[in-house]
């Protein structure tokens, strides 16, 4: 387990770095395509107006800069002079920076509209600007750096956290591979799960383990009994 936790590390490092990297080389390009004044379909000064054709599964995103009136103070008028009601924006809806380093923030959303001409009015004092989010989106998605990073991130992120869990597994059970002592000659040695007496021969007593030494022993043992019956007879 402590193996595949390893190369699974190794593979997800492999992964999050080649995200990281294509972060660094791509993300020039996804600014690019987000900035709402090289991107948008219309850019409209101060109480200005402008027709616009809109699609049907189109999301379409009106946007004024961060820190000016941030109040939408528009009207989406259709051809048979009915306004379009957008939705305010919403926690989801980020603010976007642009190449120059100017945010632009999110005032109005229109989702659903049908296939014709509108137009939009800016009865603000600010510029307003109106972008097509799904074609955006489109074409990040379809950008080869961004390809990479998603690849990276989503295979990376999982990977990590599954070498984690593998490594913390194999960690566990190294460790429940230890010798536990039963007496100063004896041990208990837990190997996956099956049990094995070791003998520690260090711990044997000399006399055991000298072929020489036993032979003098047992000598001595003999000389002994045979002194012990001659004693007796003597006895008598």
């Amino acid at each position: 387990m402590l193996k595949i936790g390893k190369w699974l590390a190794v593979i997800s490092l492999v992964f999050l770095l080649m995200g990281t990297i294509a972060y660094f080389y791509a993300q020039d390009d996804m600014i690019e395509i987000l900035d709402p004044k090289t991107t948008n379909l219309v850019e409209l000064p101060p109480n200005t107006s402008q027709s616009v054709e809109l699609e049907r599964m189109g999301l379409y995103v009106a946007l004024r800069i961060d820190g000016e009136n941030i109040l939408p103070e528009l009207k989406l008028i259709n051809s048979s002079g009915e306004e379009i009601e957008g939705r305010e924006a919403a926690w989801y809806d980020f603010d976007r920076a642009g190449v120059d380093g100017t945010v632009y923030q999110t005032v109005m959303v229109f989702e659903n509209t049908k296939n014709e001409k509108y137009i939009l009015y800016n009865e603000g004092g600010t510029t307003l600007w109106l972008i097509d989010e799904t074609s955006n989106q489109i074409e990040i998605m379809s950008d080869p750096g961004f390809i990479a990073i998603s690849c990276g991130f989503c295979m990376g992120i999982p990977l990590a956290i599954l070498a984690v869990i593998t490594l913390i597994i194999g960690w566990r059970k190294g460790t429940g591979n230890q010798k536990m002592s039963i007496s100063d000659e004896l041990y208990i040695n837990k190997e996956g799960g099956k049990i094995k007496i070791v003998t520690d021969i260090q711990n044997i007593p000399d006399p055991f383990t000298k072929n020489n030494d036993l032979k003098i022993d047992k000598k001595e043992n003999i000389d002994k009994k045979d002194t012990f019956w001659e004693d007796w007879d003597n006895q008598k």
